[in-house]
């Protein structure tokens, strides 16, 4: 786990996050991921996380391996060293947003493969991106800032809690977000996401507590976020498209606050669901 500490002048931000690409599968959805990119190039104070699982990672000793999940731009050559082709195309597709990247938190397909081999995507995508890898979860820390107002700094400080997540055995309609409230029950944060599960689902929490006879209100976000794999193709065979479940959300979610940096229970925060 690692944790990123960005100050931020402006009274506005955006985060979104970007993960389970699935970059080298043949059901990866391409167009999809391109207009992500150019939703987050195109706003001007937009940051993203990496959610996890970026590349496919299954090559040809794999005993998941099944080239009839293999996208068709890749080729037997590429076998030599799939996971690191994967992630140079990737890292190719996100330079334009390279920049606005917070960094990358690990998913299941990257721990795979770094637990049996020598190789670990995440932290070449990390350098490719020349970002951090903040390992299988992390915090990030949005720290507002108004300098000198009536003589002392204003600050608000915004903590996003991010994980790639568990699960994914769930069948029924409410599954993942759920999930997201048992994966960060022990995490006090103001937003709270993981991946994992390819399916867009929030929630809005409120804390109450009371301290000197006053009721204070701590409100969270809770959610879980789209994919860019889809579950069924003609022509492939996705690797979970005979199993039971919804087909995925191709998409990703959007973290807004908007404060005057007086008092953070005036400012107002949303986590969208963007499907693409």
């Amino acid at each position: 786990m690692q944790t990123k500490l960005i100050e931020i002048q402006a009274k506005t931000a955006t985060v979104y996050f970007l993960g389970d690409i699935h970059e080298g599968a043949a059901n990866h959805q391409a167009k999809a991921l391109k207009e992500a990119i150019n939703i987050i190039a195109n706003d001007s104070n937009a940051y993203w996380i990496g959610m996890g699982d970026y590349i496919d990672a299954i090559n040809h000793r794999d005993p998941r391996f099944n080239p009839l999940e293999m996208a068709q731009e890749y080729n037997i050559k590429d076998l030599a060293d799939l996971p690191k082709r994967q992630c140079q195309k990737l890292a190719d597709k996100l330079k334009p947003i390279a920049h606005q990247c917070l960094g990358l938190i690990s998913g299941n397909h990257e721990d795979s493969l770094r637990r049996y081999s020598t190789f670990d995507p995440t932290e070449y995508l990390a350098e490719l991106l020349n970002t951090e890898s903040l390992g299988g979860k992390g915090w990030v820390i949005l720290r507002f800032l108004r300098t000198k107002e009536h003589g002392k700094d204003a600050v608000e400080t915004y903590r996003i809690c991010i994980a790639h997540g568990t699960g994914g055995g769930g069948m029924r309609e409410g599954y993942p977000i759920n999930k997201a409230y048992d994966v960060f029950r022990w995490d006090v944060a103001d937003a709270c996401v993981m991946g994992h599960i390819h399916k867009m689902q929030t929630d809005k929490a409120e804390f109450m507590s009371c301290d000197y006879n006053t009721i204070r209100i701590k409100r969270a976000w809770y959610g879980t976020n789209g994919c860019f794999l889809s579950k069924s193709e003609i022509g492939t065979d996705g690797y979970f498209e005979q199993k039971p479940g919804k087909p995925s959300d191709i998409g990703m979610l959007k973290y807004t606050i908007k404060t005057e940096i007086r008092d953070k229970s005036t400012a107002t925060t949303s986590l969208e669901k963007i499907y693409l």
